[in-house]
Formats: structure tokens, C-alpha cells, sequence
């Protein structure tokens, strides 16, 4: 047992040990940085920060959420949670987002619907004005054939340095021509006086122009049908070929 001044003296010892410590002990961190001088402490502030920022950017940013994503939950227990409490959590959070994900399509489907079937609208209005283009220009491009064809017919060639210095004669008399009578310079004064004129040997009738010109449409006629056919051969024999 302990005497009454073994105890005070142990006593008293503890309460020295007690103030030595703290007098040995290191300073506290606001009086030692109140030591080092103002310009020092800005640049290990500012040191401290730029670390700071570099260990922020390594981390990696997590991936923005679009509107229509479904949030994935992230289970953690609390700590005053339970086990029974905790997994009844899990399972009904589990449960919603299945039951979002299985829905998630059904929730605006006619609107869906409703932009499919303008965009098909849309192709197939634009198919058909392309199809309709298509047709105008193989026809305009057929006509201008057509009339280039008729144009080569009709046309004359004539080999180069020939030079014409006069009109083209005709060495046959037309079967119809009106045959001038000898003596007719001589009895032209008397012809007008008497209210006779002679016909025109250069100017032909005018049956005889509708009979040409009606000619001229036949002939034109028949030249389009038998390049309409060669053409609709060629593309009956092109469209057989394709399809084989």
C-alpha cells in the first residue's frame, strides 16, 4: 500500500512530466506557417492548388446522362440500415427500372409512327418527282433527236470549194408543165389588153402546194413512227436485259 506522500509526490511528478511535454512539443501548424515569411506561404498555396487541380482532371468525368436515358441506381447500405431493410431497397429499385425499361418505348409510340410515315412520304414523293423528271428528259431528248433527223434529211450536202453560179436547172420538163407557146412574148400586149393571162410557169397552183405539203407530212409521219418503233424495240431489249 501507498503512503498518503508517495501519492502527492506521484502526483506532482505526473503534472511536470505534463508541462515538459508541451514545452517540447512542435509548434502548431498556424504559428509555424506565421514564421515563414508572407511571399513564401503564396507560392506553397499556390503549389498546393495546381496539385490539387492536376489530381482533379486525372479523374475521369463521368458520361452525361441523356434526356431519355434511365438512371442506373447504385446500391450502398446505410449505416444504420438493416440486411432485411437494405435488400427489400435493391430488389424494388430494381424492379422500377425494369419495369422503365420495358416501357420506355411505349411511351410515345404514335408519335413514332407519325414520323416514320412522313419520312416514307417523303421518299416516295420525291421518288416519284424524280421518275417523272427522268421521263421529260428522255422525251425532250427523243424530240430533239427526231426533229435533228428530219433536219439531216432534208438537208443538202454540198462538197467544200464548190462554188454554184447559178440556180440548178432541170433538164426534164414536169409532166404537168404547161408547154409556152412560140409567138407568146409577141402576143402578151394583146393578152392583157383582152383580159387574158397566162399561167405562171414558176409559180406552181395552189393544189399542187397542198398536194406536196401533204406528201411532205406523210413521208414525216412515216419517218417518226419507224424511229419510234426502232426505239421502243431497243428499250424492250434493254429492259429484258436488266431483268435477266
Amino acid at each position: 500500500m501507498k503512503t498518503e506522500k508517495q501519492l502527492k509526490q506521484q502526483k506532482n511528478e505526473k503534472h511536470f512530466s505534463k508541462k515538459n511535454s508541451k514545452k517540447n512539443a512542435d509548434p502548431a501548424s498556424d504559428d509555424h506557417l506565421q514564421q515563414i515569411p508572407h511571399r513564401l506561404r503564396e507560392i506553397m498555396k499556390s503549389k498546393e492548388k495546381m496539385k490539387q487541380g492536376s489530381q482533379k482532371r486525372k479523374k475521369a468525368s463521368k458520361p452525361k446522362m441523356l434526356s431519355g436515358d434511365i438512371p442506373i441506381p447504385h446500391f450502398r447500405r446505410g449505416r444504420k440500415e438493416s440486411e432485411k431493410n437494405y435488400v427489400r431497397r435493391m430488389t424494388e429499385e430494381t424492379e422500377h427500372v425494369l419495369f422503365l425499361t420495358n416501357n420506355q418505348v411505349q411511351r410515345h409510340p404514335e408519335v413514332k409512327l407519325k414520323k416514320e410515315e412522313d419520312t416514307e412520304e417523303k421518299k416516295s414523293t420525291k421518288r416519284k418527282w424524280l421518275h417523272k423528271r427522268k421521263l421529260q428528259q428522255q422525251k425532250k431528248k427523243l424530240n430533239q433527236q427526231a426533229e435533228h433527223e428530219e433536219e439531216e434529211m432534208f438537208k443538202d450536202e454540198v462538197p467544200f470549194g464548190e462554188v454554184a453560179m447559178a440556180p440548178p436547172s432541170l433538164s426534164v420538163k414536169p409532166k404537168k408543165a404547161v408547154v409556152k407557146p412560140q409567138g407568146a412574148t409577141k402576143g402578151l400586149l394583146l393578152n392583157s389588153l383582152l383580159g387574158h393571162s397566162p399561167a405562171s410557169l414558176n409559180k406552181p397552183s395552189m393544189a399542187r402546194k397542198r398536194i406536196v405539203e401533204e406528201e411532205r407530212e406523210r413521208v414525216v409521219q412515216l419517218y417518226r413512227q419507224m424511229k419510234q418503233k426502232q426505239r421502243d424495240k431497243q428499250e424492250q431489249d434493254r429492259a429484258a436485259m436488266t431483268s435477266t
